[in-house]
């Protein structure tokens, strides 16, 4: 039983299940607001807080960090519940998400729901990749051959930067991952592509300028397409972008990638339809925001452990005479990580 004091001096006794079920209902912001009116009612806003903050991790698939269900959980839940808002679409090569087409025994790709709950699913645009059950770390990934696409549908609004780009994908030589939707669409591209002097596998590179002519502006990093799967991070904010792959902060500073919006997405090739994906994909999110450091990092962690992935939480990548540690993410390693996230 729960005892509580208005304010005019009147008391009232409450079941405390009947607290925890009023409470349980409501967003962090209210949660908030109900702590801030009632000195008695503070402590059950954060222990309902700190479960809804496990559940909405668990439905994002996402590691908890220890403090985050202990110490402020309100402010933690709050600041989730935005990335939850903006995250604008994520795909992901589960069956239980795909419409499938199976011809002469493959399981070919007609449709991809999205998971964010926000209806930007994806489909197969002329050609759909092939689908492959349990093929990373028990997952399953899009087969892209080099003709097949996923595209989703126009956006109702071309989003603005700052945008967050996540894929979970390997490619192969000079290759577009993600890009802008069609050809009437502007560059908004992660690719292995657009290299200084000609080699069989350029670096990552993103860009966000330009239409149908080679960028004027972008971001490159150091990993070249040989085939290696990689946890891709793409920050598109102008002159505040950066690259990341597996952890490793590979570029950032004040170079532009340009200031195109983005309209749609093009999953396996280019808005331009002439460089085609020969890779695959297991993973992809978008966010409407630039992630802060310990949230990024929280992600991308879950997301190595679920697909089996080395990963790094160094900010810089390693001198050639200095390596810096790696590791793979079981759950002993999963949990250092989350600790250390949740520092930073």
């Amino acid at each position: 039983m729960l005892s509580l004091t208005l304010r005019c001096g009147a008391e009232y006794f409450l079941d405390g299940l009947l607290v925890e079920t009023i409470l349980s209902n409501l967003g962090a912001t209210d949660l908030a607001a109900v702590a801030a009116s009632c000195s008695s009612l503070r402590r059950p806003c954060e222990a309902v807080a700190a479960t809804s903050l496990r559940l909405l991790l668990v439905r994002m698939q996402t590691e908890p960090v220890r403090a985050e269900l202990v110490r402020g959980a309100i402010a933690r839940l709050m600041l989730w519940e935005l990335i939850a808002a903006d995250c604008h679409l994520w795909l992901q090569a589960d069956e239980r998400y795909l419409t499938l087409a199976e011809r002469f025994g493959t399981s070919y790709v007609q449709a991809c729901a999205d998971r964010s709950g926000s209806g930007h699913g994806a489909y197969s645009h002329l050609n759909g990749p092939e689908f492959l059950p349990d093929a990373l770390h028990g997952c399953g990934v899009f087969l892209f051959d080099g003709a097949a696409v996923l595209k989703t549908r126009p956006f109702t609004e071309p989003i603005p930067q700052p945008i967050t780009l996540m894929v979970v994908a390997k490619a192969r030589g000079d290759t577009t991952i993600i890009d802008a939707l069609g050809t009437s669409s502007s560059r908004f591209e992660l690719c292995h592509g657009y290299p200084t002097g000609w080699h069989p596998s350029p670096e990552i590179c993103i860009t966000a300028s330009g239409h149908d002519a080679s960028p004027k502006h972008s971001l490159r990093g150091a990993t070249r397409g040989t085939g290696e799967w990689h946890i891709y991070t793409a920050v598109f904010d102008t002159k505040r972008s950066e690259i990341y792959v597996d952890g490793f902060c590979e570029a950032t500073g004040n170079k532009s990638v340009g200031s195109n919006l983005l309209d749609g997405l093009s999953i396996g090739c280019d808005h331009n339809g002439i460089f085609f994906l020969i890779g695959c994909v297991a993973e992809l999110r978008l966010f409407r925001r630039n992630l802060s450091t310990a949230h990024r990092v929280q992600i991308e962690a879950s997301l190595a452990r679920r697909y089996g992935l080395a990963y790094s939480m160094a900010r810089e990548l390693p001198s050639p005479t200095r390596q810096a540690s790696r590791f793979t993410c079981v759950l002993r390693n999963m949990r250092a990580a989350a600790a250390s996230a949740d520092a930073l």
